[in-house]
């Protein structure tokens, strides 16, 4: 993604584009329906910072000027394996479900992956999610394996 509007699109009344700062409100609104609350100060920090990496890609899908839809997306690189892009996440309003907005904003992910000569775009999500599960193996994604995620509480260090 070199140029800044390489994936604005117009379907319909649909208007997909990269994120800006300014999305954040209504990104922070859909974030609480994917079942992550976050404030909106908070999200537009992180919003702010990750649009600075040249290796993520956040795109929305707004409607009469409101954030219907976002997916972030970004590249992977591990010692054992060739790198690929991951879908970090994927909301689409509530109301706007079973339209193509999401099928839309993973298609255009993909068109990122690509363009960074990424040969894969892999996703994760919770198997209870059945919903997510039906969708992603509809847009020809394929179960690799099942796996468990823990986390453990590091107390940062202050600056």
């Amino acid at each position: 993604m070199t140029e800044p509007d390489a994936f604005v699109t117009n379907n319909g009344d649909v208007i997909y584009r990269k994120a800006v700062v300014r999305d954040a409100p209504g990104m922070a609104r859909l974030s609480v329906q994917l079942g992550y609350p976050a404030s909106e100060d908070r999200l537009a920090e992180r919003l702010g910072y990750i649009l600075t990496l040249h290796d993520h890609v956040i795109l929305t899908a707004e409607y009469e000027g409101e954030v219907i839809g976002w997916i972030h997306a970004h590249a992977r690189c591990l010692l054992e394996s060739e790198p690929f892009a991951e879908i970090a996440g994927l909301v689409v309003e509530r109301k706007f479900r079973g339209q193509g907005i999401g099928r839309t904003l993973v298609k255009r992910c993909g068109e990122w992956t690509s363009s960074a000569a990424l040969g894969k775009l892999r996703v994760r999500m919770n198997v209870n999610r059945q919903n997510a599960v039906s969708f992603y193996e509809q847009m020809g994604f394929e179960p690799v394996k099942t796996q468990r995620v823990f986390d453990k509480s590091i107390r940062p260090r202050l600056r």
